[in-house]
């Protein structure tokens, strides 16, 4: 499916887009965004619950769902109610599968760690330099 081209492919709720970065995919961005998307709510929570190494607490806090919610709809049972539940689901799927949103986030730690790099030689004890006295 061509997900840039006009009408109905485009306005196609199961289409994964990301928000920020839909105009600014390439086409081969796009069809590597759709491959790594997770189709279905089971599928997307297992895939959250696997990058977050297994931490369902961890899952169902970025979720705002309580922890059996979140095992028991990776074991299989009926996704759970409500449409704020399965945005937020989406936007934390979409967030970690995006190819700019990881260069993105790629960016910001490498200007993170540079930083810290930067404020760590300030913070080292300076040689006086002078005579002991």
């Amino acid at each position: 499916m061509d997900i840039s081209s006009p009408g109905i492919a485009r306005h196609n709720k199961k289409t994964p887009r990301c928000e920020h970065h839909d105009a600014l995919l390439q086409p081969e961005q796009r069809t590597e965004f759709a491959a790594r998307f997770p189709a279905g709510l089971r599928a997307q929570t297992a895939f959250l619950l696997a990058h977050y190494a297994g931490n369902a607490s961890l899952v169902a806090a970025l979720l705002g769902t309580g922890v059996r919610t979140v095992r028991r709809h990776c074991r299989g049972w009926p996704p759970p109610s409500g449409l704020r539940l399965r945005r937020a689901l989406r936007r934390r799927v979409v967030g970690l599968v995006c190819p700019r949103c990881l260069s993105d986030r790629a960016v910001e730690q490498a200007r993170r760690a540079n930083r810290e790099a930067r404020r760590a030689t300030r913070r080292l004890p300076r040689d006086p330099g002078g005579v002991d006295r």
